[in-house]
């Protein structure tokens, strides 16, 4: 699997995880996967696809349900199998759910802290990595392309819209 590019926001004193995205490029595509609340709080966790992203074509977008992975839609299958790959490893290095048993000190040491966390939320130890020069802390990896999230921003069900300011510090 290639490395992927990452992006995410999270609210300290607020809701806690805004989102979160990891993609990948390839050829005229970018595809990948994001979570985060949506503003009934409920969190969504979805697959994309920004096709023909990288060409003078408007990009078409195209999204389906976590569990809806291999189902029918543009993606093709080998993209598809390195989409579940993606997801899973960027969850298990970036995330943690309140659900699971595992989680359990990432969700103690934002009590300690007295920060904001989610059912879905950063793995704790993680933070120290974002930038906190903004109400919103991000981080965002060295290859992150600002205009995948200007498109995603403006089409997924997350409540989190991209702050002009933020885009100023990548």
């Amino acid at each position: 699997m290639h490395t992927p590019n990452v992006f995410l926001a999270y609210a300290p004193r607020g809701a806690g995880l805004r989102c979160a995205v990891a993609y990948l490029a390839s050829g005229r595509d970018a595809y990948g996967w994001f979570t985060g609340p949506c503003l009934d709080l409920s969190v969504v966790s979805r697959y994309f696809l920004l096709e023909d992203l990288y060409t003078a074509a408007p990009a078409r977008y195209e999204e389906v349900d976590q569990g809806e992975l291999h189902s029918a839609w543009s993606l093709d299958e080998v993209r598809r199998h390195e989409l579940a790959r993606l997801q899973e490893a960027f969850a298990r290095e970036w995330l943690c759910y309140r659900n699971d048993p595992r989680a359990a000190a990432d969700f103690a040491a934002y009590v300690r802290a007295e920060l904001a966390a989610g059912a879905v939320s950063v793995r704790f130890a993680r933070l120290d990595l974002f930038s906190k020069l903004q109400p919103n802390w991000t981080f965002y990896s060295s290859g992150f392309e600002h205009t995948v999230l200007r498109h995603l921003a403006r089409r997924w069900p997350l409540e989190y819209a991209v702050d002009p300011e933020e885009a100023l510090f990548p």
